[in-house]
């Protein structure tokens, strides 16, 4: 088991190369107590919860698979800071969302116990 930053850096990578192997992984990660919120979007509870909104929102835009570009990284005890842009492409890799963010992961060993992304929901997704 890595440090928290660790953790979130591999859960990040994870995302790779498809759109199914991220929602692996956050269902690796997630416990069924696991708050996603995308605040002042969505907020679910657990991977199924956190699917479904997935889910949506590949119906929305037809993503196939999402990379992660870490800006700037902080760890405190359990709680790991991110500034990050997260681009999402489409099957022929064309990129279709790409969202600067700001991110805050509590962490319990490698499991995600609460995930909030903060962003620019004026401009949409």
């Amino acid at each position: 088991m890595g440090s928290p930053l660790a953790e979130v850096l591999a859960f990040f990578d994870e995302w790779k190369p498809r759109l199914a192997d991220m929602l692996a992984s956050m269902e690796k990660r997630f416990t069924d107590q696991t708050v996603w919120e995308n605040v002042g979007l969505s907020r679910t509870v657990g991977f199924a919860e956190a699917k479904a909104f997935m889910d949506g929102f590949a119906q929305m835009k037809p993503i196939e698979s999402g990379e992660v570009i870490v800006h700037y990284a902080a760890e405190v005890g359990n709680v790991v800071l991110t500034e990050r842009t997260d681009n999402f492409r489409d099957k022929d890799g064309n990129l279709i969302v790409s969202i600067k963010l700001m991110g805050v992961f509590e962490m319990d060993g490698p499991k995600i116990i609460a995930w909030r992304d903060y962003f620019d929901t004026a401009k949409g997704i």
